[in-house]
This record gives C-alpha cells, sequence and structure tokens, in this order.
C-alpha cells in the first residue's frame, strides 16, 4: 500500500484506491501514446480552397477573413464547428458546454496554435449568441455562403444539418495541410470536455442524459436530432 492516508479511511478503501491508482496511470500512458501516433500521421491532404469566412466577433462581424489569415503567425490551426445553422433557434446544448470552455482556455491555446470556432449561421447570429454565453476569447467566425462545412464533414445533407467536428490544419512549405479530424461519431473530444471529465469523478459517475445541462433549449435540435 502507498504511504498516502486521508482521515479515518479504511485499509480495504486504500487498497482499493492503490489498485485504481494503477490503472489511472496506464490510462494517462495511453492517452500520451495516442497522441504520439497523432503527431506522426503523415501529411493530410491539401486545403481544398481558401475559404472566405466572415468574423463573427471581436467587433468585426461581417468582415471578411480567408481561413488562411486565421493561423496568424501561428503554425497550426484548431477549428471547431459547433452545431448552429442558419435555421437554429439556438445552437445544440453540448457544442455550447465544449465552446463555453475552449472560450475560457482560448488564451492558452492561442500562445501556441491558432483557435476559432466556426459555425453555419450567419455572423451576426454567432455574434449574437456568443454576447448571450459571455465568450470573449476565443475567435468566432461563419461559414454561411461558403462549402467549408460541406468539403469537410461538418455537416449532412443542407446547411441546418451541422455535426461538432475538430479539424486541425497546419501549414508546410507555405501552403496548408489538413492535419486531423474527429472521426468519433460520440464523445469526438471527451477528453477535453470538461462537464463530462469532472462528472467522471463523482460517486453518482455520469449523469444518465444525452447533454450538459443548460438554461436554454434548441428547439431545432430537439426536433430534427433528439427525436429521431
Amino acid at each position: 500500500m502507498s504511504e498516502l492516508r486521508y482521515p479515518n479511511e479504511s485499509p480495504d478503501y486504500r487498497k482499493a484506491r492503490d489498485e485504481l491508482l494503477e490503472e489511472e496511470k496506464a490510462l494517462v500512458e495511453k492517452v500520451k501514446s495516442v497522441a504520439e501516433k497523432r503527431r506522426q500521421l503523415p501529411l493530410g491532404g491539401q486545403l481544398k480552397e481558401d475559404y472566405k469566412f466572415q468574423w463573427a466577433n471581436e467587433g468585426k462581424v461581417g468582415q471578411e477573413v480567408k481561413l488562411s489569415e486565421l493561423f496568424g503567425d501561428k503554425p497550426t490551426l484548431l477549428l471547431y464547428n459547433f452545431m448552429y445553422g442558419p435555421g437554429w433557434d439556438n445552437p445544440c446544448l453540448s457544442c455550447t458546454s465544449l465552446m463555453d470552455g475552449f472560450d475560457r482556455t482560448a488564451y492558452q491555446v492561442s500562445q501556441d496554435a491558432a483557435f476559432c470556432g466556426i459555425a453555419k449561421a450567419p455572423a451576426e447570429k454567432i455574434d449574437d449568441w456568443a454576447r448571450t454565453r459571455g465568450w470573449t476569447q476565443i475567435g468566432l467566425v461563419s461559414g454561411y455562403g461558403t462549402t467549408y462545412q460541406a468539403d469537410y464533414r461538418c455537416q449532412g445533407e443542407n446547411d441546418d444539418m451541422q455535426w461538432p467536428i475538430l479539424h486541425v490544419f497546419k501549414k508546410h512549405d507555405g501552403e496548408i495541410f489538413h492535419f486531423w479530424g474527429t472521426e468519433l461519431q460520440a464523445n469526438h473530444v471527451d477528453t477535453v470536455w470538461p462537464y463530462w471529465n469532472l462528472m467522471d469523478f463523482t460517486p453518482e459517475g455520469r449523469p444518465d442524459r444525452m447533454n450538459p445541462p443548460q438554461n436554454f433549449r434548441s428547439e431545432f435540435l430537439e426536433k430534427h436530432f433528439l427525436n429521431k
């Protein structure tokens, strides 16, 4: 048994906790191993086109910005597509949960890599939602009027059938290439999702619900995704 002890814990607790600790160590090593394999991926496909997006925050709402310009002076761009189409009343509850966390960590990430959120809704609509949620740190752009979401499998048969996809692009010899994208159908970015991961530490575990609790509803999501 380890030397670590907490007040009034039993020997049975300490034995079980030490056994669990070994599994936790193995899990961390597995995560590191997968990340290493990800870094060793061969060069992906060259960017199909330098998409012309519109800024959706930072006092530049509606101004054109090319995907290449989102890199700034960084060699890598993380671009998260959150589910919010032109015809949606409110965005996806889960995507909003992720974006809440992304906004607060964007400052740290952006020291080493460019980081932006994108949605298919028009720029003004995204900006309104960002103000409602208090998103102030992460850059936001609209893909409205572009084929980015369709080209990079972020949507279904139309602009309103959006999917939550994180894409990573990298610069190589003056050109832009796709590096990696989430391809899991569920828990696609689970390791960076604060809500579910924090709930994993509780005795009750993750609640039996499809989305994190929110103080809003998305009628479009309920009608076209959750009730199918």
